[in-house]
């Protein structure tokens, strides 16, 4: 693979999109979601008791029938999980610092995070399943107000709304059936560190190894960008919330803008000199800082992108 051209940005820019937190901290400290995930499960369970008649209460209290009311239960129910599921990972993460500080105390980014320092592999069906999963909960979600609009006779404005949510959940699981058909053809995918971990006060040479799936591509771009992470209050009183807010600081991009063939196993070495003065890698903080590379290849049939952590400390 030759890579054509090469360009860098300094521009502050927030990304968009489907983001993922790197970040190990979740905007609330571990008890603070600990206590937040409880009262979703709780009420959640109690909806779910009461919509199955495990739990009887007067009927004429209740105007929704027992499957949409216990579906909501379990979209509560589920919500706190998932608020359960991030204290644990944001527990986690200090423990293993704590741990590896212990049996690394030369070395800050084995501190900082779980790296293998020869490479990153990326899996292709975490990501897979967890798309899969939220389209499986806005499914659930949207169901008591599809039955409110559509089965209940809900207003015309109710019906225009929840018909442009089911529009974008179908959109949602056309992108899962993608993304199924990613993984089947790709795998997981994955680069080696040529120096661990890499300095900002050195070039960063990264291998990147092409999967079995790729044998053609007509364009294509690896990114290398440094990445500031936090969680954002935006909102007022009842309706304040924590939102991810990712913000690139600096971008280098190698381009490839001839079509190329790959042999199988390929690896391709990818060459970029940041500036010494951006921000290292710091997962463990409250704004968080990360680097990463990004490898997008148009290709016949499904394209390839993936993204990989950068140890650049």
């Amino acid at each position: 693979m030759q890579l054509q051209a090469y360009s860098t940005s300094t521009t502050r820019r927030r990304l968009s999109g489907q983001l993922k937190r790197r970040g190990a901290q979740s905007g609330m400290s571990t008890v603070g979601a600990l206590l937040f995930g409880s009262v979703f499960v709780a009420v959640g369970t109690a909806i779910i008791l009461i919509g199955t008649n495990i739990l009887h209460v007067n009927n004429l209290s209740v105007h929704v029938p027992s499957l949409p009311l216990t579906g909501v239960g379990i979209l509560c129910s589920c919500g706190g999980l998932t608020v359960w599921s991030m204290a644990w990972s944001q527990y986690c993460a200090k423990q293993n610092s704590r741990s590896a500080a212990r049996q690394h105390p030369e070395n800050p980014a084995l501190q900082d995070y779980s790296w293998d320092p020869h490479g990153f592999k990326a899996s292709r069906w975490k990501p897979v399943i967890k798309g899969i999963l939220g389209c499986g909960f806005m499914t659930l979600f949207l169901s008591f107000f599809n039955y409110w609009a559509f089965m209940a006779g809900g207003p015309l404005l109710v019906k225009a709304v929840v018909g442009l949510f089911d529009l974008l959940l179908i959109y949602g699981w056309y992108q899962g059936v993608l993304a199924v058909g990613r993984a089947l053809k790709f795998g997981n995918s994955r680069i080696e560190f040529i120096q661990f971990p890499y300095r900002l006060t050195t070039p960063i040479n990264i291998r990147w190894k092409a999967p079995s799936g790729i044998v053609h591509a007509n364009k294509g771009s690896f990114t290398l960008r440094c990445v500031e992470e936090w969680f954002e209050q935006r909102g007022s009183g009842k309706n304040r919330g924590q939102f991810l807010v990712q913000e690139e600081v600096w971008r280098g991009t190698w381009f490839l803008n001839e079509p190329a063939t790959f042999t199988r196993n390929e690896e391709s070495e990818l060459h970029f000199e940041p500036p010494a003065k951006l921000p290292s890698t710091s997962l463990l903080t409250h704004r968080a800082v990360y680097w990463e590379l990004e490898a997008k290849l148009d290709l016949p049939g499904l394209d390839f992108e993936e993204c990989y952590l950068v140890p650049v400390y």
